[in-house]
């Protein structure tokens, strides 16, 4: 090999992280666990990525990012997952004992004669735990594409806790009016204008990330006296929700939805209760 050169070793004949990688990043991933409010115990799956430097098909250094799914995930969870002896691309489900019962677990794959059939995953491939994101390094002096607002309070990371209409206004009424496009440049106020049920800015997001992109104040301001943009502002404008009292249902004082008192927000358009 040249010098300054490296070996490329993790590719598809041998593996692209090994069992006991894998295992570590199931290990972290439900360790750090993305809120949900769709699931009973409020959370679900994660956001925790694994990146792995290596050499790559050039013999040059490469970052690669993968994470494992939420079936490797509940696999680590129960101790029931152990990297192979045989391969490091290998990995073996616990056989059940007195201590713990372990059920079966299948994959399925195509034998030499391109016949689907099912397998005991003893051992299991790790390429039917992983999945590959992008990702990359900028070239030379780089800014940061959305750097947040100018002032506080910071908007919420997403799915790190309840994200809603008052939170967003707290947040949008902190920004000077001269820096719409910066209150603007921020990942996770874009994912809750792309996201929130109350009123839908999927069709004209693409359009704010041109502008945030070049730097194009007089196209945000343009998105800013759009009547979208306008529903919106009389709907900050307005006192969030009207309760009656505890332990009674309460209405919304957006779209008026009869809630019951067990709800914090409202299951409509996902306004706070006050």
């Amino acid at each position: 090999m040249a010098d300054g050169t490296v070996k490329h070793l993790r590719n598809g004949d041998t593996f692209f992280l090994s069992a006991q990688e894998c295992i570590h990043a199931a290990h972290f991933q439900n360790r750090y666990p993305s809120s949900s409010p769709l699931s009973k115990s409020g959370k679900f799956g994660s956001k925790f990525v694994t990146v792995c430097v290596s050499g790559n098909s050039s013999n040059t250094i490469e970052m690669f990012a993968y994470q494992v799914s939420n079936q490797c995930m509940a696999l680590e969870r129960d101790n029931i997952l152990l990297p192979a002896k045989e391969h490091p691309g290998l990995a073996y489900v616990k056989v059940s004992s007195s201590e713990q019962y372990v059920p079966d677990v299948f994959f399925r794959e195509k034998d030499e004669y391109k016949n689907v059939v099912t397998k005991e995953a003893r051992p299991l491939p790790v390429e039917y735990l992983l999945l590959q994101l992008p990702t990359g390094t900028p070239l030379g002096d780089h800014t940061p594409l959305l750097p947040g607002g100018v002032s506080e309070p910071e908007f919420p990371i997403v799915n790190r806790g309840a994200t809603d209409l008052e939170i967003f206004k707290k947040y949008y009424r902190a920004q000077p009016d001269e820096y719409f496009l910066e209150s603007l440049s921020d990942i996770n106020v874009l994912f809750f204008l792309y996201t929130n049920d109350t009123l839908s800015f999927q069709d004209s997001i693409e359009g704010v990330c041109q502008a945030i992109r070049n730097k194009d104040k007089e196209s945000a301001l343009a998105f800013k006296e759009s009547p979208m943009w306008a529903t919106l502002e009389q709907i900050l404008a307005v006192d969030t929700v009207l309760t009656t009292s505890d332990g009674e249902n309460w209405s919304c004082g957006i779209c008026t939805l009869i809630n019951t008192s067990d709800n914090t927000m409202c299951a409509a358009c996902g306004s706070p209760k006050a």
